[in-house]
């Protein structure tokens, strides 16, 4: 005879000895902590300013050629700043926007440290893992209102110090930099979160990330890692896609740095300039693998050919193939999408549970499929640009099309590989 076990019996893995956590009120201590959270977030604005400030500076000093004064200066600083936001600046009416990536990424891994220190470094953090009955009780062991208070402290701050640039020369266009400003603090709390849920080494904050899994669909949850393997090795093609290019066009770079004669001051400055968007450089090079092509000005590079435009003067433009037909057959750079698809679904077949249906695996490949286009249209979205008006209007990618483009040919390859592995029998090992 089998004895049924009653539903309110089954045992809860988030049920602990510890006490329910109990609503928390407006009490000094909660105020006060909230408060350094909203310092923190103001502190990584300063600090990013100041890393920003500091190398304009000294070039500033170090050029003999400049005829700004050092107030000017400090405010192409808060500009370039702002820029890393994509935000919008105007200056001689025109409105540049073009976010350099590199810098992007620097300012997240400021605020990611700060975020560490404000969700996990919290001195209400229990001994005793407490019980996970709802929401609630998750986004207080996830400290999610101390990350929310760091968020909107990064963001006021943000638009408190792109206002000093307002008194300058080029004014930053405050409601441009809004999305930015939450994005950064944002994305370093997701990364806290995520790199926790790896390490596992705070009890409170697992036991609220426990509760969020959980909930979270299985699709997704089995989706997640191979969209992050695919997203890490579209990043290795288009950083080795780049390198060749820059050294098979080397050349006719270097002839562009000598006609720019720029001296040993601006040459440095631009060299610099250029390095910071060498990941939007990348995020390009996938659009172009994609088919989705590359947008510079009047300039178009797809897989047919590259039209003639007018480009502006830096070295870095110099990679970029004649005006013409390109060679044929670049279309079967297309693979490269079906194939990182191909890994997505043999990953997706490995995590499978034992006896899950070809539904269920497909259903998570396009789950992966569709989170790497989210990857690819966030990031196609900040590594684009222009200038307007001018013939510079769209300098990058179109980020829909390259968003849809590669999420179909990573969806078409992932259940391509499912498909067959299902057919032939290829099942993962058991999972509860």
């Amino acid at each position: 005879m089998t004895v049924l076990q009653r539903p309110d019996t089954v045992p809860d893995p988030d049920r602990h000895d510890g006490p329910a956590p109990r609503p928390r009120g407006l009490t000094a201590g909660r105020v006060l902590g909230l408060l350094l959270s909203v310092l923190s977030g103001a502190a990584c604005v300063l600090l990013g300013a100041i890393a920003v400030a500091v190398p304009t500076v000294v070039t500033w000093v170090a050029d003999e050629r400049s005829t700004a004064s050092f107030w000017q200066t400090l405010g192409a600083s808060v500009d370039v700043w702002a820029l890393a936001h994509r935000a919008e600046v105007r200056a001689d009416g025109t409105d540049v926007v073009l976010a350099p990536l590199a810098l992007t990424f620097l300012l997240v891994g400021v605020c990611a440290y700060a975020a560490h220190q404000v969700v996990l470094a919290r001195t209400d953090l229990r001994a005793r893992v407490p019980r996970i009955g709802g929401w609630r009780a998750a986004w207080h062991a996830l400290g999610g209102d101390e990350a929310l208070a760091f968020v909107l402290g990064y963001a006021v701050a943000a638009l408190l110090l792109a206002h000093t640039a307002s008194f300058g020369l080029a004014p930053v266009w405050l409601p441009s930099l809004v999305p930015g400003a939450l994005l950064v603090p944002a994305l370093a709390v997701l990364w806290v979160w995520w790199a926790e849920h790896r390490r596992a080494d705070h009890p409170v904050v697992d036991a609220g990330l426990r509760w969020t899994t959980r909930r979270t669909p299985a699709s997704v949850r089995r989706a997640v890692a191979p969209a992050v393997e695919v997203v890490v090795g579209f990043t290795a093609v288009a950083f080795l896609m780049v390198l060749g290019l820059l050294l098979m066009r080397g050349d006719r770079v270097l002839a562009l740095y000598a006609a720019l004669d720029a001296g040993w001051v601006g040459t440095a400055v631009l060299t610099l300039a250029q390095l910071l968007v060498l990941p939007n450089l990348m995020v390009w090079a996938v659009a172009w693998l994609a088919g989705a092509g590359v947008h510079v000005g009047t300039v178009h590079v797809g897989w047919a050919e590259s039209t003639p435009g007018d480009l502006p003067l830096l070295p870095v433009l110099g990679a970029l193939p004649e005006p013409g037909v390109l060679p044929p057959g670049l279309w079967a750079m297309a693979l490269v999408p079906l194939v990182a698809g191909g890994w997505l679904g043999h990953r997706v077949v490995g995590a499978a549970p034992r006896l899950s249906t070809w539904w269920t695996k497909a259903r998570t490949a396009l789950v992966g499929a569709l989170l790497v286009a989210g990857v690819a249209l966030l990031l196609g979205w900040l590594s684009t640009g222009g200038l307007t008006p001018g013939l510079l209007g769209t300098v990058g990618v179109l980020p829909w099309r390259f968003a849809g483009l590669l999420g179909a040919q990573v969806a078409a390859g992932a259940v391509l590989v499912v498909t067959v592995r299902h057919l032939l029998g290829g099942r993962g090992p058991a999972r509860r």
